[in-house]
């Protein structure tokens, strides 16, 4: 598997039709629905718990080492969110690549590897690869998880991917922009903010975003946050629910 590269800042047309071929194809899942097309599945909890592997026990403590509570919190909520997601939708995955991949996903945020060069997408899917090697995993295994990392801020491009690399892109996105939450049934959204809880989240996810656009304009996340990425952060995912 050839490891995805990081692009740089993308212009500013070519983000746009992006995000537009995005958007389409969430309509059209919307539009299924209503119209009947498209069932969701009913969930157990147990479809979307936390792993319980060596490995998946050391991506956690990397992540907690390395990167804020609220960050951390974030990364849960992006496993937990795309665990459900998957599961509402029938979709078959492998839950400790997503649940590694979604831990780890904003490792070049933290402040150890926030100025590293590159955009910090391709910074934090180069850790967690190395991270797969080092404990033992595949090749084919460490580049799945890469690829989930780089191509989480990827709008219409990581929705077309494997189920693992969709689905850290949609529990991301989720969390920040509330992106396909009313596919969530609201007693598990209720139990995940509970147990993940989003205390001050857009306050302090903000200016990390900030810095990498202002230090590294020509990063990927540069392009989002020219035309108001920041600004689409929600205050209150509960509320999108409603």
């Amino acid at each position: 598997m050839t490891l995805a590269v990081d692009p740089g800042r993308s212009a500013k047309p070519f983000l746009i039709l992006r995000f537009m071929r995005a958007g389409l194809r969430g309509a059209r899942r919307d539009l299924a629905l209503k119209l009947g097309l498209r069932r969701l599945h009913e969930v157990l909890p147990d479809q979307w718990q936390v792993p319980d592997s060596d490995l998946a026990q050391k991506a956690q403590r990397l992540a907690e080492s390395l990167c804020p509570d609220f960050m951390v919190r974030h990364s849960h909520r992006t496993y937990c969110f795309g665990a459900l997601l998957a599961a509402r939708n029938g979709l078959t995955l492998d839950r400790e690549v997503l649940f590694v991949s979604a831990l780890l996903h904003d490792l070049g945020l933290s402040d150890q590897h926030k100025d590293d060069d590159g955009s910090f997408e391709w910074i934090s899917a180069r850790l967690a690869h190395d991270f797969c090697l080092e404990n033992g995993q595949a090749e084919a295994y460490a580049a799945l998880v890469h690829d989930a990392v780089a191509l989480h801020t990827s709008a219409g491009i990581a929705d077309t991917k494997q189920p693992e690399i969709a689905m850290v892109h949609f529990g991301a996105g989720m969390d920040l922009f509330g992106m396909r939450v009313k596919e969530l049934p609201r007693v598990d959204l209720d139990r995940i903010l509970d147990r993940h809880p989003r205390d001050g989240f857009k306050t302090c996810f903000g200016p990390c975003l900030q810095h990498q656009a202002a230090v590294k304009p020509r990063s990927q996340i540069a392009g989002p946050m020219a035309i108001g990425l920041e600004d689409m952060i929600l205050d209150d995912l509960a509320a999108a629910h409603s």
